[in-house]
């Protein structure tokens, strides 16, 4: 007969997560996880696999964090000034206690290249979709821009969000803060 697990598979999942998020997937070893997550490597394969589908999880829980910080600009219609509201929230997101950890995404992308696992792959491509998504509907309300002028303004947007997401880890405030305002001038 099974044993009831004695732990939340929520809260050990998000310890796991910020270990992630501070170390990076390769300087995580799987007795790092066992002791920031306070289960043993028997229950962590058990509950988990592995340490790849770990960080699978702890992926798909911080994308669950990022869409509850994109969803409250998903429903605005304030164009441009919507978007810049989003990158001083995703800056704050990504400094979170003054942590200065980045986006676990961009961390990832940055950690892989294209060597990128393709499940994880899909979630951070998912998650680029979605921005790009929202920028654009942003982009387009009450504008006078054309189709190709917008689209190339998602992009230069969608590589701006990736930048703060860098920076975030190791600029002051102020820099953060001017990264942003220069990046709406261009818009």
């Amino acid at each position: 007969m099974p044993r009831d697990k004695k732990y939340n598979e929520v809260e050990v999942l998000e310890r796991a997560m910020d270990l992630f998020w501070k170390s990076g997937y390769n300087s995580t070893s799987l007795r790092m996880l066992s002791k920031e997550m306070g289960i043993n490597q028997f229950s962590i394969n058990a509950s988990f696999g592995n340490k790849q589908a770990v960080f699978l999880e702890s992926l798909k829980m911080y994308k669950t964090k990022l869409h509850q910080l994109l969803k409250t600009f998903e429903d605005s219609s304030n164009g441009i000034e919507n978007i810049k509201n989003f990158f001083y929230a995703f800056a704050a997101f990504t400094n979170l206690d003054n942590t200065k950890r980045g986006c676990l995404m961009v961390n990832t992308m940055s950690e892989f290249g294209l060597e990128m696992d393709e499940q994880v792959g899909s979630l951070i491509s998912n998650y680029e979709q979605h921005l790009r998504a929202l920028f654009k509907k942003n982009l387009e309300f009450a504008s006078t821009k054309d189709t190709e002028t917008i689209k190339k303004q998602v992009n230069y947007l969608v590589l701006a969000i990736g930048g703060l997401g860098l920076a975030t880890k190791v600029q002051e405030q102020n820099v953060i803060e001017d990264y942003i305002e220069m990046t709406f001038t261009n818009i």
